[in-house]
């Protein structure tokens, strides 16, 4: 306020206002004056007033408001790259800056503690086995599908967390049952978000390419359809093989060999075959036309795919949420493979075996999934899950086999022809209901699936043993198998508070799964030329049923940052089989107690720490128990053990995540391990001489004959440590990761067990790009070095390295070129003579942006420009050690225009 003298302007007094806006001078002399009132923000007002002897009261002056345009503030932060809530890590998309054409799976290359390999996703050394897109299932447990067919530019947030099941959701206790899971929040504008691409290419050697993808989401309702056809090895899905006739290699593969599941172990390991390494090219297209790429879960060789997918999800009625997918896919499948293993005998003695295959194959995949959820009212739910999985698959494969043992060899020539076809059927129906009290709930899930499998084959073969002139033989025979699988299951739990913090869950679990199996064999009678002459050795009919049930008792206490939970079962298991053909029966009871426990400790500053233990069993499959030869290949025989027993697991996993927000850090250390007590291995037979077994079975020398066993001994560990922090250098974000996994096999050969044990070294880095959308690069690295030793034969002991080094960059210049450019060097050393590797791949393209938006593009691309493509694949098992080579797609030329849907 200021009051200045009308005669005298420099004569002036000011006096602030009080807090209600009063203001008083005193001691002024009468006489005329101005009055100035002044604010920040208001428009200043003046009055002429006339001071006297009295005091004078101006009464209430008012200041209206001025707008005022300030200059940009701009305040700059890196966005946190990863933001720890409870059990789920947050990744923000506006961490990462990508080229506009990016896909999920490109910026997930980026993200810390993330890794992409052809396909596979894991998190902190966690495989991802299920993607979520708004929280809604996406085309079933597929995360390919997810990753290679959403835009990088749609996603506002990543998260990733531990799935429970659905009964175990509801009640709060983890059940064992969690998968883990990524949650693609996207950017809705408004209620609408409509996307998608298009894209259709040819090249030489009469190489193509076409296919699109198109999203519509409008409220609760999504609908996606995808379609590809190419003969490039491009796929954009995960394999699915529910016949079990599809090998990665094309190989003939053994019982309990690497092809058997150990029921869900921590880190995705339960016990399986052998350690495995396998090195193929990272970049095999160059900025693949629709976000796909080469080799994901597919067999080797050259494909040419066909697909077709829809998925729609949407609330129907009041209560009601439908999500259901198809999906289609056929795969002609080439391969020339070449293989070489050694045996381990012990002592001086040595058999080799090497192996040329050429298998031309057809697979066809028909996949259903559903989810139907019905909110009944706010204290009872129905949900309904249907699986219905079909499967046609052909193939023709020629095998030249060669075995040496010592200085003998033998060799067989085999064309075997064979067609299956099969299904998989599986649904859950699953009831809840809270009660009126908090924490007492009652859910049912019952659950019922059936499998078949049918296969009619044609087996040629000429076999020369040099060690036994007189078993040299010339085989035709036709066989016919058909395995069938039902299953019945149900599972009670029922809650009960006891505290504030406090709840008690008892629960009850039976399943009935009846299996037969039935295989017929018979030879070619020359005579009248028809497959007419029945082989009794080479068939058999087999029933089993095996039935569990497991009651147990929980606790499970939640506190304000720690979260205990505690569970003992009791199972009892029975195993009944019936072979009919040639009449062996069996009857077997097993009583086990299995303790879980899980603690969950959210720290300060962060960090979380997750500890889970877990106990489980395996029962063997119906062909693990089935003694009947499988002569596919002469000198690879295998056959079953109907005196398996089931096998009993336990599992811990520890987890320990960081974040620092404010310095933009994160680590992930994760920790694994898994000890299998009558482990399922395998048991070789490589005679010295002519053999006959106990069970009358005839094993030449020149050949071998693997069967399963119950062995002790079995371990799985792993460690994984990942940390990412901003490298300002290059305006960067660097990853760094490294671990150590050690794997302890046990097998028998001749009789005498022995014990594989591999440990790996690992380490790698990924550097991201995030200065510009107009200049994207990655740069990676990883590497793996192994040691294998074998208690039985010293020269079974060997140590081979791998690495990987890949650069990969979008450059945008010019106000719509493009230019990709990817190279990556793969190097592999330590394998057997004529399988190591050094080779460059180098795929290179440019591209004009068309439309308005940058909707259109034309590229010419080529792949693998040097030509130096190559495949190769190392195995270690307890018996012997597996080199291999398959064919692979080199060099091509192709011309692509693809629309893009924004």
């Amino acid at each position: 306020m200021r009051l200045t003298l009308a005669r005298d302007t420099t004569s002036s007094v000011m006096v602030p206002t009080g807090a209600d806006g009063a203001f008083l001078f005193s001691d002024i002399a009468p006489g005329e004056y101005r009055l100035e009132v002044t604010a920040i923000g208001r428009r200043p007002v003046s009055r002429r007033i006339t001071l006297r002897q009295d005091p004078l009261d101006v009464g209430t002056l008012t200041l209206s408001e001025i707008p005022i345009t300030l200059g940009e503030v701009l305040i700059e932060r890196r966005a946190p790259a990863a933001v720890l809530t409870g059990d789920t890590t947050e990744f923000l998309s506006s961490s990462v800056k990508m080229n506009r054409d990016a896909t999920a799976e490109d910026m997930l290359t980026k993200l810390p503690g993330v890794t992409v390999s052809n396909g596979t996703v894991s998190q902190g050394g966690e495989n991802i086995q299920r993607v979520l897109v708004d929280g809604k299932p996406f085309f079933g447990d597929d995360p390919t599908l997810a990753i290679r067919n959403l835009p990088a530019e749609v996603i506002d947030k990543i998260q990733v967390f531990d799935q429970m099941s659905d009964q175990a959701q509801f009640t709060g206790f983890d059940d064992g049952q969690s998968v883990k899971a990524m949650n693609i929040i996207t950017r809705r504008r408004g209620q609408d978000l409509n996307f998608g691409k298009f894209a259709t290419g040819y090249g030489d050697d009469q190489r193509y390419e076409v296919g699109g993808n198109l999203h519509l989401f409008d409220g609760d309702r999504r609908i996606s359809i995808l379609g590809l056809s190419n003969n490039v090895n491009d796929q954009n899905f995960s394999m699915q093989d529910i016949l079990g006739v599809i090998s990665p290699s094309n190989r003939v593969r053994t019982p309990g060999m690497g092809g058997r599941r150990g029921g869900g172990g921590p880190g995705g390991g339960g016990p399986g075959g052998g350690f495995g390494y396998q090195q193929s090219s990272p970049f095999v297209r160059s900025g693949s036309t629709f976000g796909l790429a080469n080799l994901v879960g597919q067999q080797q060789g050259i494909n040419t795919t066909h697909m077709i997918g829809a998925n729609y999800s949407d609330s129907v009625a009041t209560g009601v949420f439908t999500q259901l997918s198809y999906f289609f896919n056929r795969v002609d499948n080439g391969n020339l493979q070449t293989d070489n293993r050694q045996y381990l005998l012990g002592g001086d003695s040595t058999s080799l075996y090497d192996q040329t295959s050429n298998s031309q194959g057809k697979n066809f995949n028909n996949r259903f999934t559903g989810r139907i959820d019905y909110t009944v009212d706010p204290s009872d739910m129905i949900t309904f899950l249907p699986q219905f999985y079909f499967q046609n698959n052909r193939t023709l494969n020629d095998v030249g086999a060669i075995t040496t043992l010592n200085t003998t060899a033998s060799e067989s020539q085999t064309l075997n022809d064979a067609s299956n076809n099969g299904y998989n059927l599986s649904g859950h129906l699953v009831y809840r209901h809270r009660f009126d009290l908090p924490g007492r709930t009652i859910s049912l899930d019952v659950g019922a699936s059936g499998n078949r499998k049918r296969t009619s084959a044609l087996l040629a073969s000429s076999d020369i043993y040099q060690a036994s002139p007189a078993a040299d033989d010339s085989l035709a025979q036709r066989s016919g198998i058909l395995s069938q699988s039902n299953t019945l299951s149900a599972s009670l739990i029922y809650t009960e508070p006891v505290s504030v913090d406090g709840l008690f869950e008892v629960s009850y679990s039976p399943t009935l799964t009846h299996s037969t199996a039935e295989k017929n064999t018979y030879d070619l009678d020359r005579a009248d030329n028809t497959y007419s002459i029945p082989d009794l050795p080479l068939s058999n009919a087999y029933a089993n049923d095996y039935l569990t049930q497991s009651a147990g008792l929980g606790y499970r206490w939640r506190g304000t940052s720690i979260n205990l939970m505690t569970n003992l079962a009791y199972q009892v298991a029975e195993l009944k089989s019936d072979n009919t053909i040639p009449g062996a029966d069996l009857s077997k009871r097993f009583a086990t107690f299995l303790p879980s426990a899980l603690l969950m400790y959210t720290m300060p500053d962060h960090r979380t720490l997750r500890l889970f233990f877990r106990s489980f069993t395996s029962a063997p499959t119906i062909t693990q128990l089935q003694r009947v030869a499988d002569n596919t290949n002469p000198l690879l025989v295998t056959t079953g053990n109907p005196d398996l027993l089931q096998t009993t697991s336990h599992s811990l996993l520890a987890r320990y995540a960081l974040t620092t927000p404010d310095r933009v850090h994160t680590m992930f250390l994760l920790f694994s391990g898994t000890e299998t007590s009558d482990y399922i291995a395998n048991a070789a037979i490589i005679p010295l001489r002519d053999t006959v077994l106990a069970d009358g079975t005839k094993v030449l020398r020149g050949a071998q004959l693997t069967y399963p066993v119950n062995l002790n001994g079995y371990w799985n560990m792993r460690s994984f440590l990942t940390y990412g922090f901003p490298f300002d250098l290059l305006g960067s974000t660097l990853n760094l990761n490294t671990g150590v996994s050690y794997t302890r096999t046990p097998a028998m050969l001749n009789n005498i067990q022995s014990t594989g044990k591999a440990v790996g070294l690992t380490g790698g880095l990924v550097l991201g790009s995030n200065v510009s959308e107009n200049f994207d690069f990655t740069i990676s690295y990883a590497g793996s070095y192994t040691f294998s030793q074998n208690t039985l034969q010293s020269s079974g002991n060997s140590n081979y390295y791998s690495h990987t080094a890949a650069l990969r960059w979008v450059w945008t210049f010019l106000g719509g070129f493009v230019l990709r450019n990817d190279v990556s060097n793969s190097y592999t050393g330590g394998l057997a003579e004529g399988y190591n590797q050094n080779s460059v791949i180098w795929n290179i393209s440019i591209a004009r942006k068309l439309f308005a938006e940058d909707r259109g593009e034309l590229r010419v691309g080529v792949t693998d420009l040097l030509g130096q493509n190559k495949s190769v694949n190392r195995s270690i098992t307890g018996t012997y050690i597996d080199d291999t080579q398959n064919e692979v797609l080199t060099r091509y030329v192709m011309a692509t225009f693809t629309y893009t849907v924004r």
